[in-house]
């Protein structure tokens, strides 16, 4: 079989059902395989396109997004020899051409190419099915939003030799959202300052994290995954006695780092600072999301800004200078 676009979705309904249209309008695909991570609000295949190349799965029982499991099983269950990662907000533009020689590595011939661009187009990935094998795909020990593409790259480049081509970023179109949904965070009933800042932190924690994954575990071909077993026709879930984790010193050392960026990004607070208060004030992360309480909104209200004045009187300062000697005959 030829190319198979893979998309999975966890309570990401809106898009899927906006971009799933465009992708059954576009005729250089053989498949286009959609995994329904648990949504609260399950998948129904006529709710999109009548298009034969769809197929719909169901992981069920899980309680929060993971994006290299969730693409790890997808992956692993499509049909084709080319693979398309494409997130549920994302779909491709007429000028997208999996065929161009330019997306493939030297020598070899395989397809090795990542996005490029602005509002999510990086996450994207057209790869050959044998190199997605060769390196393991992605590092499932890796939680969270953020550094999983850029230690598949790593992994591929020590793997060909070769850098990975770019996608063109006109290739590609998506969705605009924030910082909020795609950390795993949920949508904010308004786009507030502060959910947009947690969101944020929320990356950088998850991101700075999965750093430290990559250097501690490194993952491979070899690396034991996750197993799932079939339920029921097109209905998957998970084999709990499979799902990897890192030694127990690791993941001590990923809590903190966690809780220390996440903390630290969202509330402006040195680490130093941190270190000294009470545990229970600056909580570890549960269940996929961060404890905000009202104290801390306080906080962002008030001590935040007065801790970043000095920083924006700078910036501003700074502006005016290169105003000015902008404006220098």
């Amino acid at each position: 079989m030829g190319l198979s676009v893979v998309t999975v979705c966890m309570n990401r309904r809106e898009h899927l059902l906006a971009t799933a249209p465009r992708l059954a309008a576009w005729p250089r695909h053989q498949e286009h395989l959609i995994v329904d991570w648990s949504s609260g609000e399950p998948l129904r295949r006529e709710d999109l396109p009548d298009d034969p190349r769809l197929r719909l799965l169901r992981v069920e029982g899980e309680e929060r997004w993971n994006l290299c499991r969730a693409y790890n099983f997808a992956l692993a269950r499509a049909r084709g020899t080319r693979l398309l990662k494409l997130d549920a907000d994302a779909w491709p533009t007429e000028r997208f051409d999996p065929d161009d020689p330019a997306l493939r590595l030297p020598g070899s011939g395989l397809l090795c190419a990542f996005g490029s661009g602005p509002e999510g187009r990086k996450g994207q990935l057209l790869l050959d099915a044998a190199l997605v094998q060769a390196v393991g795909g992605f590092d499932e020990l890796m939680v969270g939003y953020g550094f999983d593409d850029k230690d598949l790259q790593a992994r591929l480049r020590l793997r060909t030799g070769h850098d990975p081509a770019v996608i063109p970023a006109d290739w590609l179109a998506v969705i605009a959202h924030g910082d909020e949904e795609r950390a795993g965070q949920g949508r904010a009933a308004r786009r507030s300052g502060l959910e947009a800042a947690r969101g944020q932190a929320a990356m950088r924690a998850t991101r700075m994290a999965n750093r430290v994954v990559a250097a501690h575990c490194p993952w491979g071909a070899d690396s034991p995954g996750s197993r799932y077993r079939e339920v029921a026709p097109d209905r998957w879930r998970l084999e709990p006695e499979s799902l990897p984790g890192p030694p127990a010193e690791v993941a001590a050392e990923l809590e903190h780092v966690r809780r220390m960026t996440f903390w630290g990004a969202f509330l402006v607070i040195p680490e130093v600072g941190l270190e000294a208060m009470p545990w229970s004030l600056f909580p570890p992360e549960r269940g996929g999301r961060w404890p905000v309480r009202w104290w801390h909104r306080l906080w962002w209200h008030t001590g935040r800004r007065l801790v970043l004045l000095p920083v924006q009187a700078l910036a501003a300062a700074q502006a005016l200078l290169t105003a000015g000697g902008s404006r220098t005959p």
